[in-house]
């Protein structure tokens, strides 16, 4: 839904009025706190889940807070799309575990359902070998899916900190001894399963020293019913958010920031960034004074990863009862690695067939979207030795080339350390302040690692009992 979009102001104490009258100080703030200050009025720069979070716990305790949006619409990288009237997650899809997890607590607390991803994997081609997959294959892959972590600490010491994902899975590959058929299932299951559709990453530039070294939440992948789009409008309900209102300059100013629009400047005495990595990167936003060095290194090092999809939805479920699959590409570059149904989900048959890392960091991003759809139905044709019906309706996403994301979320490279998101989540001078994903070690490359950045940025700012429904006590 579309919400009231406020016009610039020159000063702060006038944007503090156009925010809109607030109704007393919450209990929930820390004395002595800018939350608690009522002179106090924060910018959020970004609605995506990380920065609508952030603005709802400050609203909810009183504080006078607007979102700066450069999207038409609330969600960054989280964007139900309908899809020939099927609603399909075009970015973040899942709920990552659902026991203690601030995402299905919000959802609970919202009315909000959300279902166990129980799709099936069945059907499989070896493009190498010409072949479907048979059952030596699927057992190769799950062994090397599950044995590749067990060796993580034998891995990092045998090959030092600055060896990739692909530096330890060759080793792992040749202290085994698999060659042939049996290796590159190894290599895909490790490539693909564990980088390249996990973290998104070239696992030639994933750290071996970072994997698998974030945390989560049990209880199995969840699919939020109607999509995420349920969420994000309930996170943004009631919030005060300028549509189309890219911000291209963070200035110091007396008193606080300035931040600069197409539609002219806006001020505050705090602003919080929440923008992705791609675009601190790409210098899309000047800061002045400059970000610190510490803090520019750091987003130097970091990388975002590149996880792409077409979805294709058809009249019948034509791929059942296989479900979707995996694809081993001729070259093994990745290319169309895996097939989800999502039937059940979107409410209509419907496959997405998902690339990540260097294929879709390189060579996806020269394909028209009817140029990836003919290359994947010729896919689709061999994983399940038949020819596909034409679809009724596609589409196809481009967060690598998306000037407002450069990617589809952060991983950390060679040379990096989960450390640079720390650093970059540090705030600057107490006023401008950083929240999103890739600031959240723990749980980066997460939609609940965006959802619990925004918490604490609001903390930062003051707000000691959130009162967002579902997250009192996050």
């Amino acid at each position: 839904m579309q919400r009231r979009t406020v016009g610039s102001v020159g000063a702060t104490a006038a944007l503090a009025v156009v925010f809109g009258c607030r109704g007393g100080k919450s209990p929930a703030v820390r004395p002595g706190s800018p939350a608690a200050d009522g002179q106090t009025a924060v910018v959020v720069v970004g609605a995506g889940l990380a920065g609508l979070t952030a603005a709802r716990a400050l609203q909810e305790a009183g504080v006078a807070v607007q979102v700066l949006e450069a999207r038409d619409r609330p969600g960054g990288r989280l964007w139900t799309a309908e899809v020939g009237g099927a609603p399909v997650d075009m970015g973040g899809a899942w709920f990552h575990g659902v026991n203690g997890s601030p995402l299905a607590d919000f959802a609970d607390a919202n009315g909000i359902g959300y279902t166990r991803d129980r799709s099936r994997e069945d059907a499989g081609f070896d493009a190498v070998a010409g072949a479907p997959l048979d059952d030596a294959a699927w057992d190769w892959m799950d062994e090397a899916y599950e044995g590749f972590p067990q060796d993580l600490d034998a891995l990092r010491e045998g090959l030092g900190p600055d060896a990739s994902l692909a530096d330890a899975r060759a080793a792992w590959l040749a202290g085994r001894g698999w060659t042939g058929a049996r290796a590159r299932a190894g290599r895909f299951a490790i490539d693909q399963w564990h980088v390249a559709l996990e973290y998104a990453g070239p696992p030639e530039e994933t750290s071996l020293r970072w994997f698998w070294e974030e945390g989560g939440f049990s209880g199995g992948d969840h699919l939020p019913d109607g999509g995420y789009g349920g969420v994000i409008d309930a996170m943004a309900e009631g919030l005060d958010i300028g549509f189309g209102r890219p911000v291209s300059a963070v200035t110091a100013v007396s008193g606080g920031l300035r931040l600069d629009t197409p539609q002219g400047p806006v001020d505050a005495t705090h602003v919080i960034v929440t923008v992705p990595l791609g675009v601190l990167k790409a210098g899309s936003i000047a800061f002045s004074p400059a970000l610190p060095a510490g803090k520019q290194a750091a987003i130097g090092r970091l990388q975002m990863g590149n996880l792409e999809k077409v979805v294709l939805r058809y009249d019948e479920a034509w791929f059942r009862p296989e479900g979707g699959g995996y694809y081993l590409a001729p070259n093994e570059d990745g290319a169309w690695a895996q097939v989800a149904d999502v039937t059940d989900a979107a409410g209509a048959p419907t496959l997405v067939v998902l690339a990540g890392g260097d294929f879709s960091r390189g060579r996806r991003a020269g394909l028209s979207t009817a140029a990836a759809v003919a290359e994947v139905q010729g896919v689709l044709a061999q994983v399940y030795g038949r020819t596909p019906p034409a679809p009724v309706a596609t589409a196809m996403t481009d967060w690598t080339s998306d000037p407002l994301s450069f990617g589809s979320y952060s991983f950390v490279p060679v040379g990096a350390s989960m450390d640079d998101m720390d650093t970059l989540a540090a705030p600057v001078d107490g006023r401008l302040l950083f929240a999103g994903e890739a600031t959240f070690a723990r749980y980066f490359g997460t939609a609940h690692g965006a959802l619990l950045s925004g918490l604490r940025e609001a903390r930062r700012l003051g707000v000691e009992d959130v009162q967002i429904p579902g997250l009192r006590g996050w």
